[in-house]
């Protein structure tokens, strides 16, 4: 991606606005975090030691803290019409969230962006060990017919 050239290497305004259009910077109406998972990401235990997916202290202080009473997050994806109701405990994200991360097939590694669309509706990305964006492809039908296969492969291999 090319960063547009100021005149003299100074930032005009109309630089600064193409500037940050130009790397996708977010919307401050829908504010981003992002979180590498770590051991025990699923486990939603409170105050354990790096074992839980704990919400980051500057996004909790600044877009939820205060800002409403409801505890019950909304998270929706680009894998799925679904959407799983997680609850929010202090920073922690406990009932729902191994539900969620089951279903996204969340390993240790991954990294997932919440982009918080407003009444504690997030959309999750997640990025695998690449770097890159997971893409999914209807999981659940492709791995029974994946399983399906692999059944038929092992019987005929093993007669």
């Amino acid at each position: 991606m090319a960063i547009p050239a100021a005149n003299d290497g100074d930032l005009s305004p109309s630089t600064e606005q193409g500037f940050e259009h130009n790397l996708g910077m977010a919307n401050p109406h829908e504010p981003h975090f992002f979180k590498p998972l770590l051991p025990g990401f699923q486990s939603g235990v409170i105050r354990t030691s790096l074992s839980l997916f704990t919400i980051p202290l500057a996004f909790f202080s600044k877009h939820i803290e205060g800002k409403t009473n409801q505890k019950t997050w909304k998270l929706r994806s680009d894998a799925s019409d679904q959407t799983w109701e997680v609850i929010q405990e202090d920073r922690t994200l406990t009932r729902g969230w191994k539900d969620f991360t089951t279903a996204h097939d969340l390993q240790i590694g991954d990294l997932v962006i919440f982009k918080h669309e407003g009444d504690m509706v997030f959309h999750v990305t997640p990025f695998g060990p690449s770097c890159c964006e997971i893409q999914y492809t209807h999981p659940h039908i492709i791995k029974e017919e994946a399983d399906a296969g692999d059944a038929d492969d092992n019987e005929i291999s093993k007669s």
